[in-house]
Parts: structure tokens; C-alpha cells; sequence
């Protein structure tokens, strides 16, 4: 059974990364990392010990266990907190995370917001789910926070019923956001453009505005370039055991760290691996991409498209685990 990155790994990849002159921000991200563990340390503990290492620290988290370690997290320094939030309606977030109760998730946000955490939420669009939008905006406007609406992610495991679920943002938008926003702007961040709507009262939504380049390997050659909607090296992500990897469907473009942290070089053959795994792009990718540690190899959450038997999680592209539930009848 695949187990947590240490802490010592994780500090060791931040002072690997730093000695290399790469992106000088690192994301804890998924799978669940409030799950982390080791010994008596905690997940604030963990955030303790990346801020002596790098200039800036995040998390994501689903939120299940956030009422317990808000206060942690900020008293740790913890630089910007992003939260997964797809609904706000009770039942239809039991179905979609398979275990989760909606007011042990909310009890999380408002204990994030009290705590005085820099909070930003992600939420991705499905289709006929997006009725309760007008809550969630209230939400972001009293705690003067940010919402991401993100398209769902294709995947081979989705590719059956991509298109029954599939919303695009626009009318979601045009419909919601547009009628409570105060201005717009347009901001270019990872080489994508966005649209932020700035809301009456506080807050903002944003979204991808411009299709994922294609135009430069490996993409050129890949056989998801139809359709993924990633970009190519948008993040750089570091599995427990410090394997590497720079795309969700791409598990055969990958670099050992491990190797790297172990020699305890100077950052050079870093950044000869980073350039061996994608030739002339690697060190260009990661000087700007933040280093995101994937420190728990499992999840409290099983996230299904609603009305389904299948996950919409793309972590499933790799060896994670997740809890077991009864299939539901595909709709």
C-alpha cells in the first residue's frame, strides 16, 4: 500500500526545487491532504515547515475535515487555501463525493472564513446542476473571496457519457454572474487568459477564457489532443514517492526527484532530468510552474458525475485509493 510523503521528502523537494531556481511556490494538493499524518505531525505542521523552504504556500482541500484545522492553517502562514465546492445542495453532494455531508463541509468553509484564511473556491460545471449558483455567489460576495468555474476534465474513464455531462461556462455565466458583477477584466496567468467578474459587494468569478495551446510537444503528437482541455505543463505534480509528472494523462512523461534528493546536488541534475523528460521544455516549465506535492496517495471522497457509476476525479489516472460505494445506474 502506497503511504503519505514525509515530511523530511516534502522539505527535501522544496530545497531541491529552490537550489534549482525553479518556481519558488509549491500547492499541496490532491488527493485529500487534511487526511496527512506522521507521527503527531499534522497538516499545519507540514505547512510550518514548506514556508522555511519557499516564498509562497497553498493548499487544496475538499474541506471534510476543515473545521478542525482552520485556525492551524493560518497560524501556520498558510498563503492561500482553495477549496472544491460543486454544489450547494445537500444531496446532490452526498451523491457527487460519495460520503460527504454537506453541513460538516460547510461548518469547514465558515471556520476557514472566520479564521481569516485567503480563501478561493473551485467549482466544476455539470450539466442541469447549475440552478444553486445564486447561493454560492452569495457566499463569495459577504467573505470577499474568489470562485473558479472550471469545464469537467475529459478522461478516458468519462469518454461514454463526457457529453451528457459537460456544461459549458458561458450561459452558466450570462445567466448568474453577469446580472451581480460590477466590471470585468481580462489577466493572462500560466500563458492562459481568463475573464474575472468582479462582483457587486466583493469577490470575484473567473474563468478559462482561450483553448489549451497544442501547438508545441508533446502535445503535437499525443493522442488526447482533441480532447483534453489542459495545458501542457500547467503545474508540475510530485506523487508521494517523488515520482514527477507535468499532465494527468500523461503518466509515460515522467522525472525521479527521489534520485535528485537523494544526491543532494545543487539543483544541476535537477534540471538535466526536468529537460531529459520533456526535451528543452522542462526547466521552462518549472520555472514558472508551481511544484504541487501530492502528499497523501488516497482520498476520503469517491467523486462520481451524478447519476453515474463513474468518477470524474482525474487523479484516478493514477494508482490512488479511494473509499468503496455501491455502482449507481449510469443515467
Amino acid at each position: 500500500m502506497r503511504q503519505p510523503m514525509t515530511v523530511e521528502n516534502a522539505v527535501a523537494a522544496a530545497r531541491a526545487w529552490r537550489g534549482a531556481g525553479l518556481a519558488d511556490e509549491i500547492e499541496i494538493g490532491a488527493l485529500e491532504p487534511l487526511l496527512w499524518r506522521q507521527g503527531e505531525l499534522t497538516p499545519p505542521d507540514l505547512v510550518r515547515a514548506l514556508k522555511r523552504e519557499t516564498r509562497v504556500v497553498t493548499m487544496t482541500t475538499n474541506a471534510s475535515r476543515l473545521a478542525e484545522f482552520a485556525d492551524g492553517l493560518a497560524a501556520a502562514e498558510l498563503d492561500l487555501l482553495r477549496i472544491s465546492w460543486h454544489t450547494t445542495d445537500p444531496e446532490l453532494f452526498s451523491e457527487i463525493s460519495g460520503r460527504g455531508v454537506y453541513s460538516e463541509f460547510y461548518d469547514g468553509l465558515t471556520a476557514a472564513a472566520a479564521s481569516g484564511l485567503k480563501l478561493s473556491f473551485n467549482r466544476v460545471l455539470f450539466k442541469g446542476r447549475t440552478a444553486d449558483l445564486d447561493e454560492q455567489l452569495a457566499f463569495i460576495r459577504r467573505y470577499d473571496s474568489r470562485l473558479k468555474l472550471y469545464d469537467l476534465m475529459w478522461t478516458p474513464e468519462i469518454a461514454d457519457v463526457y457529453e451528457d455531462s459537460y456544461q459549458d461556462w458561458r450561459p452558466v455565466v450570462r445567466q448568474h454572474v453577469v446580472p451581480v458583477s460590477e466590471r470585468t477584466e481580462i489577466v493572462t496567468t500560466s500563458g492562459r487568459k481568463r475573464i474575472r467578474f468582479w462582483l457587486r459587494g466583493g469577490g470575484c468569478v473567473e474563468v478559462k477564457v482561450d483553448s489549451a495551446h497544442k501547438t508545441k510537444a508533446p502535445c503535437t503528437t499525443c493522442s488526447f489532443r482533441d480532447v483534453c482541455i489542459e495545458e501542457f505543463g500547467d503545474y508540475v505534480r510530485v506523487e508521494p514517492e517523488l515520482q514527477g509528472y507535468f499532465c494527468y494523462l500523461r503518466r509515460d512523461i515522467s522525472f525521479d526527484l527521489k534520485a535528485c534528493v537523494n544526491r543532494g546536488d545543487s539543483g544541476a541534475r535537477l534540471r538535466e532530468v526536468l529537460d531529459q523528460a520533456v526535451p528543452g521544455r522542462g526547466v521552462e516549465i518549472a520555472r514558472y510552474a508551481p511544484l504541487r506535492l501530492i502528499v497523501v496517495p488516497y482520498c476520503n471522497f469517491n467523486c462520481f458525475l451524478p447519476g453515474t457509476n463513474i468518477s470524474w476525479c482525474h487523479k484516478t489516472t493514477g494508482e490512488f485509493s479511494y473509499p468503496g460505494r455501491p455502482a449507481k445506474r449510469i443515467a
